[in-house]
């Protein structure tokens, strides 16, 4: 007899594996632990984003970064335990490629705009500070829309690859594997006292830097680990998911070890804690 089309045809016909609970279910419960986790450090940081401008690039970060978890953790541990590939595979597969190539350009894009925040709140503190609500709000649009544009200039191009999630081989497949990376690293520099900006405030921004570098340096690791390859196999395809889950699950981690605030608040089921006392230095116009 011919041999089938489908080269996973056995395993969508077999039930559920130990191997296939293990990698569905790892997702799912990483989805379970670090989105909620994620999204409570964004909620206690908007709460106090008008005192803390730089909280307020870091509510869109983390925004980007909980979709950014769903797709890799939650689509593909949905995927691998129902044995669906969640989409059709004629019409279906471009969309799904579609969004997620968005949802990864905004996640990649957020890099910058937070080390620009970092260096803007240090350099031009007094302006940074007096920033309109609204204003930073509009500059957190740019990620999401300038991922849009990239999405829409290559998804139609000649060279574009689409990837889809096969949950046979516990991760995501290319009809025609191009390997691609983009890194972007960002320094930044401290200043010391400001005129006119609370000490704390001040403090607060400065200490904002340390999960923003961070971050950078996780971002340009993993990209590397995956460009350079983790292996074949289905559990090859299922760490290179992790890694990108990783990517967006660390941020809120690493805004709590830095952040004594947000610690307190989360150990108070997001109880407004103040950030810091009003202490300013005062200006002196002349």
């Amino acid at each position: 007899s011919s041999p089938s089309p489908d080269p996973f045809v056995d395993w969508y016909d077999s039930p559920l594996s130990l191997e296939d609970w293990l990698a569905g279910g790892s997702m799912l419960i990483l989805c379970l632990i670090f989105i909620p986790l994620t999204a409570l450090v964004a909620f206690i940081m908007y709460k106090a984003d008008k005192e803390i401008i730089g909280y307020r690039y870091l509510v869109s970060s983390a925004f980007a970064d909980i979709l950014c978890m769903v797709q890799y953790g939650g689509f593909n541990g949905i995927a691998i335990l129902s044995k669906n590939s969640l989409v059709d595979q004629n019409h279906g597969r471009s969309a799904m490629q579609f969004y997620i190539d968005w949802v990864w350009f905004s996640c990649c894009l957020h890099y910058p705009l937070v080390a620009w925040s970092r260096f803007a709140a240090i350099k031009t503190p007094i302006w940074f500070c007096r920033q309109e609500r609204w204003h930073s709000y509009i500059f957190c649009l740019l990620p999401y829309l300038l991922a849009l544009i990239l999405v829409c200039s290559t998804h139609w191009s000649s060279f574009y690859v689409r990837f889809y999630f096969e949950p046979a081989v516990y991760g995501m497949l290319a009809d025609d594997f191009v390997k691609w990376t983009i890194a972007i690293i960002v320094r930044d520099r401290n200043a010391n006292g400001v005129q006119g900006v609370s000490k704390g405030q001040m403090s607060v921004e400065k200490r904002l830097m340390f999960p923003c570098i961070l971050g950078n340096i996780i971002f340009v690791l993993g990209q590397v680990a995956i460009t350079i390859g983790t292996g074949t196999g289905k559990w090859a395809t299922w760490l290179i998911c992790l890694l990108f889950f990783i990517n967006s699950a660390a941020s809120s981690l690493l805004l709590l070890l830095f952040s004594p605030q947000s610690q307190a608040s989360v150990l108070q089921g997001g109880k407004s804690v103040r950030a810091f006392e009003r202490t300013t230095v005062s200006v002196v116009r002349i």
